[in-house]
């Protein structure tokens, strides 16, 4: 044996220490990685998981019974409304956004023209999501209305999509296939996911704290056929703050002839707005030639609402002047002064 041989590992030695190594470095290398790994797909899992859980249980929710009492919303108290009307076969309908359904009275109308009113009106959440699915459905059970006065605020008017979700997404849910309603939901995720919390919340507040009484707003809803009207007071000072937006003469006039059809005259009306509304003269110029009215300006005390929804005494102002216009197309005076 030459000198140094001692010191010299043989093949077989390097081979055994070298299989040994391998997978201690193989382990203290990976298993990091492999944990970094895990922590990232459950991280992933919770993030996703989460919001389809909140999802799943919202549209549960806002398909229930229950649900249209619970949103303490007075735009969703009365989701079948509109079913009760068969056969009905009104004279004038009524049909709109909210503005319609808190500022037509069908009983003054009724009174004023001899002609039996209905208001199918809805919110512009609900026009703007679902449809005009209760328009529709409507027309389909019932003789064709002589008039159908269609009124609506300056925003849905320039086709503005800031509104309140929650309740055109309830109203999906409740009136759509639910493959077409989640085609929707899934085109607005945002406001989807928004709406998912606002109605797992509302259940969740619901079953803690009373339901909000609207025992008045449903009896005159009830015995006004379709009259909205707020449990809230006059308002003293304008709160609407928002940008001038034109109409969209295109959508208007599209709208006027899809329903002018079986002898139906169709008009479509701007909605009132208080004197101190912004930009008030603007709005009424760009009305000019889009709407069948001019846009009348009543005092502030006359709107309990978001500058928009009426109180009984202004809904009977704006409903005495639809009767005018109607009367005027009749070429008859009016029948009742009230």
């Amino acid at each position: 044996m030459k000198l140094g041989d001692e010191n010299r590992a043989s093949p077989a030695h390097i081979a055994m220490t070298t299989s040994a190594t391998i997978p201690d470095q193989i382990e203290r290398t990976t298993t990091p990685t492999v944990i970094a790994r895990r922590r990232y797909e459950l991280f992933l899992l919770v993030l996703v998981g989460l919001p389809a859980i909140f999802l799943l249980s919202s549209i549960v929710i806002a398909r229930s019974s229950a649900f249209p009492k619970e949103a303490g919303d007075p735009f969703l108290l009365n989701p079948d409304y509109v079913l009760s009307l068969d056969h009905a076969d009104c004279g004038i309908l009524i049909y709109g956004d909210s503005t319609a359904a808190t500022g037509i009275d069908p009983v003054v109308v009724t009174q004023a023209t001899g002609l039996k009113t209905c208001n199918i009106a809805q919110s512009q959440s609900i026009l703007e999501v679902v449809g005009p699915v209760a328009l529709d459905t409507y027309l389909k059970n019932n003789q064709p209305p002589k008039y159908l006065v269609i009124q609506l605020a300056p925003e849905t008017l320039s086709r503005k999509q800031d509104f309140f979700w929650p309740e055109g997404l309830t109203m999906l849910l409740r009136r759509r296939p639910l493959p077409i309603a989640l085609f929707t939901m899934v085109r607005h995720p945002v406001e989807s996911y928004n709406f998912a919390l606002w109605a797992v919340r509302t259940r969740i507040l619901a079953s803690f704290y009373p339901l909000p009484d609207f025992r008045k707003t449903e009896a005159i809803f009830s015995s006004h056929s379709g009259l909205l009207i707020l449990p809230k007071p006059p308002e003293s000072a304008c709160i609407h703050d928002v940008a001038f937006a034109p109409p969209v003469p295109a959508w208007v006039d599209q709208l006027r002839q899809r329903y002018s059809v079986n002898g139906t005259k169709v008009l479509i009306n701007i909605a009132p707005l208080p004197d101190c509304a912004k930009d008030v003269q603007r709005i009424a110029d760009s009305m000019k030639n889009i709407t069948d009215n001019s846009l009348e300006v009543y005092p502030i005390h006359l709107f309990c609402d978001l500058d928009r929804h009426l109180t009984m005494e202004g809904a009977e102002r704006s409903s005495q002047q639809i009767a005018k216009q109607i009367l005027a197309l009749e070429k008859r005076p009016r029948q009742i002064n009230n």
